[in-house]
């Protein structure tokens, strides 16, 4: 695989006032010699609005086997592509093309940084596919509670009976996502706090919505809100709605992604910038986390930007062609290359320090790089400070 050698760099960065940036990560590049591991800046985190912030608290390994928990047997783990929080210390991410999800203990300091990961197993669920993200609900009278995973082999929204991890349904879809292009599907997913909708979006535009993501070029994707009251029974065209609590038909809003990050090119590789993660805060308001990619230094960015939805335009009639739709406003709260390909993002528990725990992971699959869990914290100084219910 070629050596691995860390070689400091500092250059300047527009974000940072064209100043020297100084902080250093890992990150992964081909060449000719093998796989090289380099030592990148980071750069530094950016100014949100006055009343949000998003601090970095650092990377954490994750074990590189669990258990599963009937039978046990060790497994490995890898491809770690979403992340949800259980409530108290535990924590739930789904491992992508597989039928796992991986169960853990993070125990956190009062500034949010990461001071044990344990108890980690495996729970395999009834059937596989190529689970992108997983949000969980709020445990039911018997102690169990509903899982719910986005796929994009199909596309769909599954639920699973946790702890058990059985598919029992899935959440119905708008038509408009089944042309996805390969790999580019559906990819994030988020619960309001008050469990009645849940949110999800495409990775990178749709066949029928725009052109792909080229240098320079970002792309415009659908942010859906789906009705977690309506159960579709696969196979069948019959839906159950719990009438009870009916919510309104599924909103659709534009998402516009930011271009692919510039780099140091080193490889001729695919640009790739999508949205990877969501965060539902209630509301109508989200963080999204966007990520790009290319083949050289660095070889990742993520940016975690807040929306409003509450006045976006519902596109739901919009069939085709999203370049001339005015798209959702988005702030930028934070934005860094970690030289990590982060994916799952989640809200935790609210910390001893002020703030709100903000955990993620970092999808190693096929880069032979650790597993690691990110750590940051969000603060906000409304009156309503950002609340789940696990």
């Amino acid at each position: 695989m070629g050596s691995i050698q860390h070689q400091p760099l500092c250059f300047p960065s527009p974000s940072c006032g064209w100043g020297k940036r100084c902080v250093t990560v890992a990150g992964w590049v081909l060449l000719r010699a093998g796989l090289v591991l380099v030592s990148l800046p980071v750069c530094c985190q950016a100014a949100g609005p006055a009343n949000w912030t998003i601090v970095h608290r650092g990377l954490e390994p994750l074990p590189a086997t669990a258990r599963t928990t009937s039978p046990s047997t060790s497994v490995g783990v890898t491809g770690l592509s979403g992340i949800t929080w259980l409530g108290g210390a535990r924590y739930a991410a789904v491992l992508d093309n597989s039928d796992r999800i991986l169960l853990l203990t993070v125990e956190l300091g009062e500034d949010g940084t990461p001071t044990e990961i344990r108890d980690t197993k495996v729970v395999t669920v009834s059937a596989a596919h190529d689970y992108e993200d997983i949000a969980a609900a709020g445990p039911e009278s018997d102690g169990t509670r509903r899982l719910f995973l986005c796929e994009e082999d199909t596309p769909a929204v599954r639920i699973a009976r946790f702890p058990g991890g059985q598919l029992e349904g899935l959440l119905p879809l708008p038509e408009v996502f089944r042309s996805r292009r390969p790999n580019r599907g559906l990819e994030g997913l988020a619960l309001d706090p008050d469990g009645r909708y849940l949110w999800t979006a495409n990775e990178e535009p749709l066949e029928e919505d725009g052109p792909e993501v080229a240098e320079g070029r970002g792309g415009v994707v659908r942010l859906v809100r789906l009705d977690t009251a309506a159960v579709a029974v696969e196979g069948t065209s019959r839906v159950k709605v719990d009438v009870t609590n009916k919510a309104p038909g599924p909103l659709q809003v534009a998402y516009a992604v930011d271009p692919p990050h510039g780099f140091i090119r080193i490889v001729d590789a695919p640009l790739y910038s999508g949205l990877v993660a969501l965060v539902a805060l209630g509301e109508g308001r989200l963080l999204l986390l966007e990520r790009s990619a290319g083949g050289g230094l660095p070889p990742f960015s993520s940016r975690i930007y807040l929306v409003d939805t509450t006045s976006a335009s519902d596109i739901s009639g919009v069939e085709r062609d999203l370049t001339a739709v005015d798209p959702v406003a988005k702030q930028l709260l934070w934005e860094g290359a970690l030289g990590t390909n982060l994916e799952g993002l989640c809200l935790g528990p609210e910390l001893a320090g002020g703030g709100r725990a903000l955990l993620g992971v970092v999808d190693n699959g096929g880069l032979g790089t650790p597993n690691q869990l990110a750590a940051f914290v969000l603060r906000s100084t409304d009156e309503q400070t950002p609340v789940t219910s696990p």
